[in-house]
């Protein structure tokens, strides 16, 4: 069993495993600092969760994709939505291949699309074949933005996996993605 420990006295936090489940010993920890309260606590690196690892790896993209939105005053779901047009820039796509595409309702798709014609990322413009479909393009400030984008989420990949082997690297891509699959067959397995 994993829990965290709050000790009063040295004001931090510990991660532990219960030793009556694995009677294993704590030598892999690792301080952190909850950046709330500043108060510290410790990871126990070999025997924590999976999950909690995932979590912290999460984590931490999130914050490294939200300061680089916010540096460009764009949102997650904005950045898909460009994505997607930049992925299928040689296409017509409307509105409702986005709405399809991204799993988002019709309104919502009208709002993204919206504020970031404002933004002067994307243009949209009736369809001369069918005039009740628009279509949707980049435009070149959508297109520097995505290959910005794209050069960061290199430099993100190449420091991610700083210091490991190509061998490593595939290992890691392969474990993955089977962790990923697990997942999916337990999540489908859960719905039955």
């Amino acid at each position: 069993m994993f829990f965290m420990h709050y000790h009063k006295r040295a004001k931090s936090i510990r991660l532990l495993i219960m030793p009556s489940i694995c009677g294993l010993k704590f030598n892999k920890e690792v301080e952190m600092e909850c950046k709330d309260d500043g108060r510290k606590f410790f990871r126990d690196r070999e025997h924590e969760p999976l999950s909690f690892k995932f979590k912290l790896i999460h984590e931490s993209f999130v914050a490294i994709l939200n300061r680089h939105l916010k540096e460009d005053d764009m949102t997650f779901s904005q950045l898909i939505l460009i994505s997607y047009l930049w992925e299928n820039r040689d296409k017509k796509v409307t509105q409702k291949d986005i709405s399809d595409a991204l799993h988002i309702k019709h309104p919502t798709t009208i709002g993204l699309l919206k504020r970031l014609e404002e933004k002067e990322m994307l243009s949209v413009v009736v369809d001369p074949d069918n005039r009740k479909y628009r279509n949707i393009a980049l435009t070149e400030k959508g297109n520097r933005f995505i290959e910005n984008d794209r050069m960061r989420r290199r430099y993100t990949d190449e420091y991610m996996v700083e210091g490991m082997s190509e061998e490593e690297i595939k290992l890691l891509r392969s474990l993955l993605d089977r962790v990923y699959d697990n997942m999916k067959s337990m999540e489908k397995t859960e719905e039955s």
